[in-house]
């Protein structure tokens, strides 16, 4: 989901904090409190630091900043740069450039794989029914789950649901779970229903419907191992949970604990998951208490501006959006899973983008929406800026062993 994260260094604030502990990575309360210490691969945290030095002048932690942003692979406008030059000589500043330019660099592997017609507006989540052949979208607007059949997409009558965002299927049950709630661009927002929605998937009735709890509004969706189905809720920073038989969704980390989950992915030990902070960077989430780390990684990447997040053969799969450039990444996990050791970029900058969002793991592949154009949609949906909507291209990538 898009939450208009700034890109660029300019407005960006200081924040100070105590540093975290070298031995239990923590993972501060509070939306504004975050301190870029506590998060060393969030590259939000690491430019409001960048923006502090400049404010002082300090021209070491200047270059230091540059520095940590080249590495994890960002890629400032031109116009911070050009702001920033005076702390630093011309030949280390023209060195710079050239990283940050190496960062900007096209790496584009996927194909179209479908096109959603334009007149189905925002669509955010994707799905592929494995056993018939389908593959299914989520609109935001137009509050509707489509499939596509071999005649072309349809849409799923008699939901009576809110604008629909991440969706997930339990093979087992074969169950189809979609996250209902309500955002900014959903239209009558006062009817939406905020929760779970799953559908049988042999005749796709509505079979269970989950409400939130309180003023909850669920987005990002994942199924265990068990069935049990895990809901992100980036308005509150909550993370929910609920089995097939509950009546209402459980809160496993309270509101607040998180500043602005998306992302979520049930580990294979079944004792944690894995949640993309958007400004943060990934936490895991201990399924016994709610409890919240960081997952650390052993190359220096940046890991906020996550959007989908999926698993990937024992790793994770990260659609970033909220980033310059927008890539998506293969993390392969160390061992015991509290690390990660290897970052593949696998496509970055990709000319045929607009915002990437979420995607689905198809068998080898990984199916994605491309260009969700939050940007076209404001209050109750109304469009904005110019020019007509456009198709929703999904794509398809090949990730590899």
């Amino acid at each position: 989901m898009r939450r208009g994260l700034a890109l660029s260094l300019l407005p960006a604030l200081a924040a100070c904090a105590t540093v975290a502990s070298p031995t239990a990575p923590a993972w501060p309360s509070g939306q504004d409190a975050a301190p870029a210490i506590a998060f060393p691969n969030s590259a939000t945290q690491q430019r409001r630091l960048l923006a502090a030095a400049h404010q002082a002048g300090d021209a070491a932690a200047v270059r230091a900043g540059l520095e940590r942003l080249a590495a994890f692979g960002y890629a400032p406008s031109a116009a911070t740069l050009d702001l920033l030059a005076a702390h630093l000589p011309t030949p280390e500043m023209a060195a710079l450039r050239l990283r940050f330019e190496s960062n900007r660099a096209r790496v584009e592997a996927s194909r179209l794989f479908a096109t959603v017609p334009a007149e189905y507006r925002l669509v955010e989540g994707i799905a592929w029914d494995a056993r018939r052949n389908r593959l299914f979208a989520a609109a935001v607007v137009d509050r509707a789950l489509l499939v596509r059949e071999p005649f072309g997409w349809i849409k799923v009558e008699s939901i009576n649901g809110g604008s629909l965002f991440g969706l997930a299927i339990d093979e087992r049950r074969q169950l189809l779970w979609v996250g209902s709630g309500r955002v900014e661009q959903t239209p009558e927002p006062d009817s939406a229903f905020r929760g779970l929605i799953a559908f049988d998937l042999n005749n796709l009735i509505v079979v269970h419907r989950i409400p939130a709890p309180g003023t909850g509004s669920p987005a990002d969706i994942a199924v265990g191992p068990d069935g049990t189905v895990y809901a992100s809720d980036p308005g509150s920073g909550a993370v929910y949970r609920a089995s097939p038989e509950d009546m209402a969704l459980s809160i496993l980390v309270p509101a607040g604990r998180l500043g602005n989950p998306q992302g979520i992915v049930p580990a294979a030990d079944g004792r944690r998951l894995y949640v993309s902070d958007y400004e943060r960077g990934i936490a895991i989430v201990s399924l016994a208490d709610g409890s919240v780390t960081r997952l650390e990684s052993d190359a220096s990447t940046m890991l906020d501006g996550i959007d989908g997040l999926v698993a990937w053969r024992g790793g994770l799969i990260a659609i970033q959006n909220g980033v310059n450039p927008r890539r998506i990444l293969r993390l392969t996990l160390s061992r015991d899973g509290n690390r990660i050791a290897a970052v593949r970029v696998l496509e970055s900058n990709n000319a045929e983008w607009g915002e990437p969002t979420l995607g689905f793991v198809r068998g080898a592949e990984f199916l994605y929406v491309a260009d969700a154009q939050w940007e076209r949609y404001g209050a109750r949906g109304a469009a904005q800026g110019e020019g007509a909507a456009r198709p929703t291209p999904i794509r398809l990538l090949r990730p590899g062993d």
